[in-house]
C-alpha cells in the first residue's frame, strides 16, 4: 500500500479578496502569484510616487497629468480586486493539477525587466534630478500625448488580434459543423 496522496488546501476567495482590498497585490501573494502581486504593489507605488512628484515639485503643474495619475489609482485598485477573485479559481484548478507558475522562464524574464524598469522609474522620481525636471517642463505634454497614443495603438493591436483569433475559431467551428452535417446527410442517403 502506497502513501495516501496529500491534497493541497484550496485558496479562499474571501481571504484573497480581503487582502487585495487592503493592499492591492497582497491577495495575489496569498494565492502564490508572486510576480503578479509584486507587479500590482509596485505599480500602485509608482503611480503614487509620480503623483506626489508632479504635485510637489517646482515644475509647472500639469493638471491633466495629475488627474490621469489620480484616476489610475482606483483603476489599478479595482482591477487588482477583480483579478484576484478571477485568479482564485484558476489557482485552485492549477493546485489540483500541481502546476507551477515559475516553470515558464519567459514570464520570469519579462517580470525581471518590469522590475528593473519600475525600480529605475521610482529611483528617478524619488531623486528628482534637474535634467528630469527640465525634460518634463519642456516635453512633458508631448511625451504624455505620445504615450497615450502608443498605449492606444498597442491595446488596439491586441484587440484586433483577439478578434482575428475569435473569428478564426468561429469559422473553424462552422466549417466543422457543416462537414458534420454533410456527413450526416450522406449517411442518411446511404441507408
Amino acid at each position: 500500500m502506497g502513501k495516501p496522496e496529500r491534497t493541497k488546501r484550496q485558496k479562499r476567495k474571501f481571504i484573497a479578496g480581503l487582502l487585495s482590498a487592503v493592499v492591492p497585490g497582497s491577495g495575489h501573494l496569498y494565492l502564490g502569484l508572486i510576480q503578479k502581486g509584486i507587479s500590482f504593489i509596485l505599480t500602485i507605488l509608482l503611480v503614487v510616487e509620480a503623483l506626489l512628484y508632479f504635485s510637489a515639485t517646482g515644475i509647472r503643474i500639469n493638471v491633466p497629468l495629475l488627474i490621469l495619475l489620480g484616476l489610475l489609482i482606483p483603476v489599478i485598485y479595482f482591477y487588482s480586486l477583480y483579478d484576484v477573485l478571477q485568479a482564485t479559481d484558476r489557482v485552485n484548478d492549477r493546485r489540483r493539477a500541481m502546476e507551477s507558475e515559475f516553470r515558464d522562464w519567459r514570464k520570469s524574464m519579462i517580470f525581471a525587466l518590469i522590475l528593473i524598469g519600475e525600480g529605475a522609474a521610482l529611483l528617478l522620481l524619488h531623486s528628482r534630478p534637474l535634467w528630469l525636471r527640465h525634460l518634463i517642463e519642456q516635453r512633458g505634454r508631448e511625451g504624455a500625448a505620445l504615450g497615450l497614443v502608443l498605449l492606444g495603438l498597442i491595446l488596439g493591436a491586441f484587440q484586433a488580434a483577439a478578434m482575428r483569433r475569435a473569428s478564426a475559431q468561429f469559422h473553424a467551428a462552422r466549417a466543422a459543423r457543416a462537414a458534420s452535417e454533410a456527413e450526416g446527410r450522406e449517411e442518411s442517403h446511404d441507408s
